[in-house]
């Protein structure tokens, strides 16, 4: 496979889950106790919780799991980064537009990296944000346990 083949999320979920995703369950579970917190403690509160039930079964990394964790609990209204002005300010606005995100990663070829610190947020957040608008993930952006994990599929 060419490095700038898309691979579409159907087949990147299959193998390793919605960009994300592990985090969902600890969001849910710590939204009651996070009323009144501030942004910071709401999102170490998840971030505690997450840490401390899978161990070393995360499959994050712990900053890319702070800015997902931050993300989700503005996108759900939980907490108000813009208001807070934590974390930078708010992450949904970081976020371009569907078009925009497509043009920089497809017809720009920029790398999840680049899309992240032109944004000033983290690569995780960047695969989160092309998931959600349907933008297709590269073969360059698979690890090679992933990429062998589709070939597999493919059989």
């Amino acid at each position: 496979m060419d490095p700038m083949d898309p691979v579409p999320w159907e087949d990147v979920i299959a193998v390793r889950g919605v960009p994300g995703e592990e985090l969902q369950p600890f969001i849910q579970r710590d939204v009651p106790d996070l009323d009144g917190l501030a942004p910071a403690d709401a999102v170490k509160t998840v971030y505690d919780d997450w840490t401390e039930t899978l161990g070393e079964e995360r499959t994050l990394d712990d900053q890319g799991a702070a800015y997902l964790i931050a993300y989700l609990l503005e996108h759900r209204g939980v907490i108000d980064l813009a208001a807070a002005d934590a974390f930078g300010g708010s992450l949904l606005e970081r976020k371009p537009d569907d078009e925009r995100l497509r043009e920089l990663f497809h017809d720009e070829e920029r790398t999840l990296w680049w899309i992240a610190v032109d944004c000033g947020v983290h690569y995780a957040l960047v695969s989160r944000w092309l998931y959600e608008a349907d933008i297709p993930l590269l073969e360059r952006n698979l690890g090679e346990e992933t990429r062998a994990k589709l070939a597999a599929r493919a059989e």
